[in-house]
């Protein structure tokens, strides 16, 4: 069905715009905004206005720009908004508070050997509990919780949102994860695929700013994938896009499969690699614990290593033709070097393997949020969506689109 637009949506477009110029290239002068937005000085001191009014921008320091009285400099206010981000894989639970600017107010790390939904929820609501108390805040200051799980995710049978059933956490089959969480917290609660999260995050933090269409290699307790396309998330038909750990793939014999049919994910699983290492006389029992290793060179590290980037090489040729991306991002739970030095190998693959004559290929580049990416994407989406302008904004809803420029409770009713 092909919708149009009224001047009604299109004020919410432009409010998201003017919003995110300012974000961006702040602190700036109206008439600077006038400028990057091609809107008229009328429609920019309206819109500027109610920016204002909702906390969500402020008048920062007077400056000059030549001959007249100085202007007053537009500023992002980080205290505009609030929101959560939970990242719980088989291994953790991580949880931050995040403010507007995108800057970490507060964190929180659990280290777990599975779950039960109900020993998750539990520990995810006390997340959220503890994360705004530790902060100080009112529930109508945080804007929502974005929560971030291994996938496959699937719709939910009456439509509304997702359930999730990770092959990582034994016991769970189709939790309604975000409507549960929902009821306990008193918050917006969004459910996102861990490594779309990731790659949101990045669009919008990190250096994805700049880079409209890319994909994010995710490595969590095992392996996936997030794609942006010309700046928007793409989640495919089940939430499910980009979940490359689960191409199917000839493993060697020797490798359990546990009754799944091999697939490439199999060789990025830390769990399989972290019992090796034990096997060996080493204490690992996390990402972190790898960097010790990698500085001495350890050879089964190394050989995990070689192993993984040769599989990555050939998803990366997969990546490049299929999406011909302007790049590919290397993040996740790794600490920075193990996937440098990923990234490094795989570097040295692909020119090999590429068809003669073609002369562009994506930029390889090391994602900048850190082993927190999971739980940094994730907290960027409730602010994501409320502040991103996307082009659906001017499209007509089912219900009116809204900066939700009022406290998030009443998105609960």
């Amino acid at each position: 069905m092909l919708t149009g637009t009224n001047l009604e949506y299109t004020k919410q477009y432009n409010l998201r715009i003017v919003h995110e110029v300012i974000r961006l290239y702040g602190p700036l002068s109206r008439a600077d905004v006038a400028r990057r937005t091609q809107l008229t000085g009328q429609t920019i001191s309206n819109l500027v206005r109610e920016l204002i009014d909702s906390g969500l921008v402020y008048e920062a320091e007077r400056r000059s720009e030549g001959r007249g009285a100085p202007s007053v400099a537009l500023a992002l206010n980080p205290d505009g908004a609030y929101a959560v981000g939970l990242d719980l894989d088989r291994d953790h639970l991580t949880g931050v508070l995040v403010d507007l600017a995108g800057e970490v107010r507060q964190r929180l790390f659990f280290e777990i050997d599975g779950a039960t939904p109900d020993e998750a929820l539990e520990m995810m609501a006390g997340a959220v509990d503890t994360l705004i108390e530790r902060q100080g805040l009112s529930r109508s200051q945080v804007w929502g919780a974005g929560v971030g799980v291994p996938g496959p995710m699937h719709p939910a049978p009456d439509g509304n949102g997702y359930v999730v059933k990770p092959k990582a956490f034994p016991g769970w089959h189709n939790v309604p994860l975000d409507r549960l969480l929902q009821e306990r917290v008193r918050l917006p609660v969004i459910l996102e695929n861990n490594a779309t999260a990731a790659a949101i995050g990045e669009r919008w933090y990190g250096m994805g700013r700049e880079i409209r269409t890319f994909f994010y290699i995710y490595f969590g307790s095992g392996l996936g994938g997030g794609l942006i396309i010309r700046g928007e998330p793409f989640e495919g038909r089940s939430g499910n896009a980009g979940e490359i750990g689960y191409l199917p793939t000839m493993l060697a014999g020797d490798m359990d499969t546990n009754g799944d049919s091999p697939h490439v994910g199999l060789h990025f699983t830390l769990s399989r690699l972290y019992r090796a290492l034990r096997e060996m006389g080493e204490e690992v029992h996390a990402p972190e614990d790898l960097e010790r290793l990698l500085d001495a060179q350890h050879p089964r590290l190394v050989a995990w290593m070689d192993d993984a980037a040769d599989h990555l090489a050939g998803l990366v040729m997969a990546v490049e033709y299929l999406l011909d991306p302007d790049a590919i991002f290397f993040g996740g739970r790794l600490p920075a070097r193990v996937l440098q030095g990923l990234m490094d190998r795989v570097a040295t693959q692909v020119p090999a393997r590429r068809i003669g004559g073609k002369e562009v290929a994506p930029d390889l580049v090391l994602a900048t949020a850190g082993v927190d990416a999971g739980a940094l994407g994730v907290a960027t989406i409730p602010l994501y969506r409320f502040f991103n302008p996307a082009a659906h904004v001017l499209m007509k809803p089912a219900r009116k689109p809204q900066m939700r420029l009022k406290a998030p409770l009443a998105m609960l009713g």
